[in-house]
């Protein structure tokens, strides 16, 4: 197997786990058993386990970002929909997510990440930092085409909204809370 191939089996098997049972609680050696490898080769790939929570993150984190812009690319010319198409997408990430666990929304990998590297010096909190961010800036920019008179105000709100759902899906096991917080974003932006 090619390094290259080592190296995404070793990160789909760390992310499996660390959304199944937390960063915390899955071990180096939990990872390297149930992805049939060596901790050798873990370790020609990264330095330790934080720099393994880093490289999932970041992938993950390239992933989100890759489907909400084409959310937002095929949600038509007004911002407003472009808003909304982030909303709709966080709908179908919550369900998809727990349909692959057991019907069970195991939350917002960054969220579980910054609750769990609570430091916010932390490499790792600052990526989740860094993630949100960026929601709340493509939300300001969208904000800002439609002439919302704050948009940053408006961006950091509905990033909480969004996180706000995430958080309360993952709480209360009640997948239709996205579905909430889009009706409540439709009534902030006045779509």
């Amino acid at each position: 197997m090619a390094r290259a191939s080592k190296r995404n089996l070793v990160l789909d098997t760390a992310e499996t786990l660390f959304v199944r049972n937390g960063y915390a609680a899955t071990g180096i050696n939990q990872i390297t058993q149930d992805a049939g490898i060596a901790s050798m080769t873990l370790y020609n790939n990264f330095k330790n386990k934080d720099d393994l929570v880093i490289a999932v993150l970041d992938r993950r984190h390239d992933a989100v970002f890759g489907a909400i812009e084409a959310a937002i690319v095929a949600a038509g010319p007004k911002p407003e929909q472009k808003i909304l198409a982030i909303f709709d997408y966080l709908i179908d990430h919550i369900e998809a997510e727990a349909s692959q666990n057991g019907g069970v929304y195991p939350g917002c990998a960054f969220n579980n990440a910054a609750s769990e590297f609570r430091q916010l010096s932390s490499p790792i909190h600052q990526i989740a930092i860094a993630h949100y961010q960026r929601i709340a800036d493509t939300i300001a920019a969208l904000a800002k085409a439609m002439q919302h008179p704050d948009p940053t105000g408006l961006g950091q709100t509905l990033m909480i909204l969004a996180n706000g759902a995430m958080a309360s899906t993952q709480v209360m096991g009640d997948l239709s809370l996205a579905k909430r917080a889009r009706r409540a974003a439709e009534s902030l932006i006045g779509a």
